[in-house]
This record gives structure tokens, sequence and C-alpha cells, in this order.
């Protein structure tokens, strides 16, 4: 199991409104800091009388609201008023309710005339071809979702270019398309502020070959203490083991998803922060992303066939186990439960995991 330790155990901000009293007050304040929240108490009472006046109201649990994303809209609204172009990374896994952030993101932003762009690391997909040959014969018979299904150079070059005063240019993908596997859809440009990037692999870096090598061929406690030595600032934050659940085939694949690591590092570089939501339990992701599958086939009846959806799951899981790849440098981490509830959020350097010894069978229950 994955919980975020700290020095000291705090008590809830009793400022905040009762149902989002769920997560210590210190590393909240920090957070808040982070974004240049010097008063919380009458910063929240700034947002009670905002919110109050948005219709819909947001779907997120009070916990998640108030101790993710209003902290995360004042990141972005302190980035914006820097007057440089810049942008922020949101690391989640998938079904984390990322979409839905972006969307309430996206109206916060147009109430408070911020010029906020928000894409998808899906909208980066290669076009169809392309991303057939890219996909072929991978273990997951997926044509999207793990690392080489992307193109990053189009966007780092699309970035780039927009930081320099230009438009910004990025295409749009339309998963609806090819029977359900997706395809791009034209373009959007502007010339925002901001642009923040979604994507379950975002700020995700590879492991030197070598390294993983020994990973995949030996079980011993003193491997993984040299990886977790090198790769964080504790050396007892030790990573797991091959997860169980991986066949042969799966396995045999990691070292090609670590190689097409690669090309994504450029674009990371991009990123001027990164915030990550973070399970947890690894295996809530597959939960989360199979009761979303479930509304929208309620909804509007159609969805992706079970045996799809659970290679699109598993190669979004698998194909970069996150023990071994999701302890990220990030400024920012919020720790989520299985009902999406925020129980810890702060600075990313205040976050100690103790990571899973598996994905908790996230191959057959979730």
């Amino acid at each position: 199991m994955s919980r975020v330790v700290t020095d000291t155990d705090s008590a809830a901000p009793l400022w905040l409104p009762e149902p989002a009293r769920m997560f210590p007050e210190q590393p909240y304040r920090d957070l808040l800091a982070i974004g240049g929240v010097t008063e919380p108490v009458s910063w929240v009472q700034k947002w009670k009388t905002q919110l109050a006046h948005l219709s819909p109201a947001p779907t997120a649990h009070p916990s998640l609201l108030w101790g993710g994303w209003l902290p995360l809209l004042e990141r972005c609204r302190q980035l914006v008023d820097s007057g440089e172009r810049h942008v922020l990374g949101l690391n989640g896994p998938i079904g984390a309710g990322k979409s839905t952030l972006l969307a309430l993101i996206t109206r916060l932003a147009r109430e408070l005339d911020l010029p906020i762009a928000v894409a998808s690391i899906d909208d980066l997909y290669l076009p169809w071809t392309e991303r057939k040959q890219a996909m072929a014969g991978n273990p997951f018979g997926v044509l999207r979702g793990p690392p080489g299904s992307h193109d990053p150079a189009l966007a780092q070059a699309a970035i780039a270019q927009w930081r320099r005063g230009g438009t910004l240019v990025l295409p749009r993908f339309d998963k609806r398309l090819r029977q359900g596997e997706g395809d791009r859809c034209g373009q959007w440009q502007g010339e925002p502020q901001l642009l923040l990037l979604d994507g379950w692999l975002l700020g995700c870096r590879e492991i030197p070959e070598a390294t993983l090598q020994a990973l995949l061929s030996s079980e011993s406690y003193a491997a993984e203490k040299r990886f977790a030595g090198t790769h964080s600032a504790t050396a007892d934050r030790l990573i797991s083991l091959i997860p169980p659940g991986l066949s042969a085939e799966e396995q045999a694949w990691l070292p090609i998803w670590n190689c097409h690591l690669k090309s994504y590092q450029p674009l990371w570089q991009e990123l001027s922060a990164l915030w990550q939501l973070r399970p947890q339990r690894w295996s809530l992701a597959r939960r989360w992303r199979f009761q979303a599958e479930a509304r929208q086939r309620r909804l509007s009846g159609s969805a992706l066939p079970m045996e799809r959806l659970e290679g699109l799951v598993r190669s979004c899981i698998y194909s970069l186990p996150p023990n071994w790849y999701q302890n990220l440098s990030a400024e920012a981490v919020i720790l989520l439960d299985s009902r999406r509830r925020c129980l810890w959020s702060g600075p990313g350097p205040q976050a100690d995991f103790h990571p899973q010894s598996a994905l908790e069978s996230s191959s057959a229950t979730g």
C-alpha cells in the first residue's frame, strides 16, 4: 500500500468547509504558498463566494476541490501573472479525474479572465498509420496508451515556438474515431499565457538500461537498494520487484517501453512545474477506468468492448510499472483514496512514499 508519511501528524485545516477537512494542515499551507497564497483563511472566504455563484457546481468531492483543484488554479494564475509563457504538467493515472479537472479549470479560468489552454498527452498520439506501425506486435494488443504511441517531438517544437512569441498550434485527438481506436481530428491554435498539459506518463523518465536489466534478472534486495539510492534522496524508498501479473511477453517488452521514454525527455524539459495525482493504491486506476466506462455506457449506450478496455488499462499500468516510474520530482502531490477524495496535499519534496509490494492484483479485481 502507498501512503504519505510526514514527520508529524497535523490537524486538519478547520478553516476549510467541513467536508474538505480530510488532509493535514501544514503541508496544505505550504502547497498554497507555492501558488502565492499567504492568507489561507481569507483565500477560502473569497473562493466560497465565487463558488456560490458557479453553476453548475463542481462535482469533485470538497476535499479534492479545496485540496487539489483550487490550489492548482492559484498556481496557474501565478504563472500567468509572471508575464512569461509557461507549461504546467499534471501527472495522474487513468481514471483519476484529470479530464474533469481540466474542464473545471477551463470554466474558472474563463470567469477569471486567465488566458489558459489545456491539452492532453492523448492529443499527441501519432497519426493512425504511423501509430499502427509503432504499436505493432505489442503484448497488450493496443494501438494507443503506452510510450511510443505519441509524437512528443511535435509538441516540444510547437511549445518552443510558442514560447518565443508565436502562436501555439497543437493537434487534437478524438478517441471515438476508427471504431474507438481514435485518430487526429484537426488542430487547436491560440496564444495563451499558460498551457496545462496532462497525462498518465507525464514526467516519467527512462531507467538506465543496465539498471533495468538488473531489475528484470535479479530479485535481490541489494539490487533494489542500489537503484533506489540513485533515484531518490532516501535510499530506503525502495521500488518493487517485477509486478506480479505480467506475462513473459509483457516483461520482455519492458525495455522497449523504457527506451521509448528517451524521446519524451525534451518535452518534459519544457515543463515549468509538475503536479501529481497519486492514488492510495495503484490498483485503483483500473477500478476508476472501468467505472468511467460503465458510466459512458449508461449515458450514451456506447463504450469500449471489455477486452479492448482491459488491454488499454493494462498498457497504462504495466508498460511503465508505477513503483518503478512514478516516483516523480513533482512540485506538488495530491494523494487520492478509492473515492477520489484528497487524503494529503502538499509540496512534492514533503511527500515520502512507501511503495506497494505489488499492484494488488490490478489485473484481476482492481
